[in-house]
């Protein structure tokens, strides 16, 4: 881990995703005399952050920030193109478990972009980083892969990730390009019924494959 990527793992715990001068000075000073992943591990046991990606890799901002774009921000509770009761940034459940409900209270944006942290932290992050350990700890998986597959898990689930034998089989063969082209299979939702093509998720699914390969 670099000092940049402490800097973005560090943004992602503040809740407008933002470092005040202080707090950057702060730990520039500290960054003097610890390594990053030393001091991020320390900062995160004092502030109770049980944040299982730590020890592994962490979503990038570049990563997080092509996730909202893709997921959008909404306030009130709504029924995404699946069907599905959905808050904030794409969540259709909260950290506890509970799944999103119409009648849920509505959240402001800062709110909505601590949850979505909150649950990539603890099921996708975390979830890759396990799925793929052998090959992050060898370098063998770089951060712009971890995003892209952080992006697509949170999108079709880890389960659905580890099942893909496309994807998560090809990754654990070596055999990367396979992997990137698995990710153009998911592209497909259920509209009345029916599994469909969504152009969203094609145009998703085709920007975390140039990630991936990047």
């Amino acid at each position: 881990m670099g000092d940049s990527d402490f800097f973005d793992w560090l943004k992602t715990k503040q809740s407008n995703g933002k470092l005040t001068q202080t707090q950057v000075d702060g730990m520039n000073e500290l960054l003097a005399v610890v390594k990053p992943d030393v001091l991020q591990s320390a900062i995160a046991k004092l502030n109770g952050w049980t944040d299982t990606a730590v020890g592994g890799l962490l979503l990038s901002k570049r990563g997080a920030d092509m996730m909202k774009r893709y997921e959008g921000f909404r306030s009130e509770p709504y029924i995404d193109m699946v069907g599905v009761p959905t808050i904030g940034y794409g969540n259709t459940y909260y950290p506890d478990g509970r799944k999103v409900k119409m009648t849920d209270k509505s959240l402001t944006e800062s709110q909505a972009a601590q949850l979505k942290q909150d649950i990539i932290n603890l099921d996708f992050a975390s979830g890759v980083n396990k799925l793929f350990a052998d090959e992050i700890a060898s370098g063998k998986l770089n951060q712009n892969m971890f995003d892209a597959l952080v992006s697509l898990a949170y999108n079709i689930g880890i389960g659905a990730l580890s099942r893909s034998n496309s994807i998560t089989g090809n990754i654990h063969k070596g055999n990367y390009k396979l992997a990137a082209d698995g990710f153009l299979k998911y592209n497909n939702g259920r509209v009345n019924g029916k599994l469909e093509p969504i152009p969203g998720l094609t145009r998703r699914r085709t920007e975390e494959r140039a990630l991936f390969l990047s």
